[in-house]
């Protein structure tokens, strides 16, 4: 069975959020390192940063925007809000993210996107917003239509897509206009539910975040229907570009509802994506008892997120002998 690929989806954002700031200086009166709040006499030192709330107002407009070109599909206006160094924590560049952002409104034509932010903070002419976005679609594609001509089910034909993604976007003034730099998703699900699969819970877990080249355990709970027969496969890939097509290896559901799989976590520090995949059939019995077939009622994609973490120790380590030495020398 062909999994659905899943682009990096474009998140974006709209409120009328904003909190209290602050600003790295280093003049003769402070110490070196100093954190001031903006509760003191202006100098022309720091008179650029002194309108917080102007440059609130102006990064809200950006994120409106964005909101307002994202759901008219408007591919080319939403590239004039990035700023072509923008590069995403999954290592994605401006024409890379061009290209995935195209894709993404080709294959859901009707995607839209509601966002909660959480904050927005101001580091002098750079700021942080966090976010959780909530994105809806419906997919029908050639290919959905061809397989589900052949399972001779026309329900399975349109894909319901919901997802959920928790994340930070960056922003810097570059010639007096905030631009997006750059963005980093901690946590993301997102699930395509065709026929049947939207009628039934599902619940799929995998780590937020794990060591490179280590194993992390899959888990997909559902309580299969009478007279259906689930069958599932877990797996995980990279989060690259273009996307790679992993082999599905389906087995049935457990009684229990309850299956699991342990993975191993790529080598080369990429970030990926756990996936499950479900299908579930009905079991049809001839009025003559002659014959029984199953036929395929209902399929599901489930995704999450999984981001890799360095192991590298950031403890300082000094040997003993050197400890003695420097004290000798004393």
């Amino acid at each position: 069975m062909k999994k659905i690929a899943t682009f990096l989806m474009i998140y974006l954002l709209f409120a009328s959020c904003a909190q209290a700031s602050t600003v790295f200086i280093g003049d003769k009166d402070t110490k070196k390192g100093a954190i001031k709040t903006f509760f003191v006499k202006k100098s022309a030192q720091f008179e650029q940063y002194s309108d917080r709330k102007k440059d609130i107002n102006e990064i809200k407009n950006v994120l409106s925007l964005l909101t307002k070109y994202s759901n008219e599909h408007d591919p080319k206006k939403i590239a004039t809000l990035y700023d072509k160094n923008y590069r995403s924590f999954d290592g994605f560049k401006y024409d890379t993210f061009l290209k995935m952002l195209n894709e993404t409104f080709e294959v859901y034509d009707d995607i839209t996107y509601e966002s909660d932010i959480k904050s927005i903070n101001l580091y002098a002419d750079k700021a942080v917003v966090n976010l959780i976005d909530t994105t809806r679609a419906t997919l029908t594609s050639k290919s959905a239509k061809e397989k589900a001509e052949k399972l001779s089910d026309s329900s399975l034909s349109t894909g319901h897509l919901e997802g959920e993604c928790n994340y930070a976007i960056y922003l810097q003034k570059i010639n007096n206009e905030w631009k997006i730099i750059a963005d980093n998703v901690i946590s993301e699900v997102t699930s395509v539910k065709y026929g049947s699969a939207k009628e039934y819970p599902m619940e799929f877990a995998a780590p937020l975040s794990v060591p490179g080249d280590s194993e992390y355990c899959l888990t997909l709970k559902m309580q299969p229907p009478k007279g259906t027969k689930v069958v599932a496969s877990l797996g995980k890939e990279e989060i690259l570009y273009p996307s790679a097509e992993p082999e599905d290896v389906f087995r049935k559901l457990p009684k229990d509802g309850i299956l699991e799989r342990i993975v191993r976590s790529n080598k080369n520090g990429r970030n990926e994506y756990a996936i499950a995949s479900v299908g579930i059939t009905k079991m049809d019995i001839a009025q003559d008892f002659s014959a029984i077939r199953f036929k395929m009622t209902g399929l599901a994609f489930l995704m999450q997120r999984v981001n890799l973490y360095t192991d590298i120790n950031p403890i300082r380590e000094v040997k003993e002998d050197k400890k003695q030495d420097s004290k000798d020398k004393g």
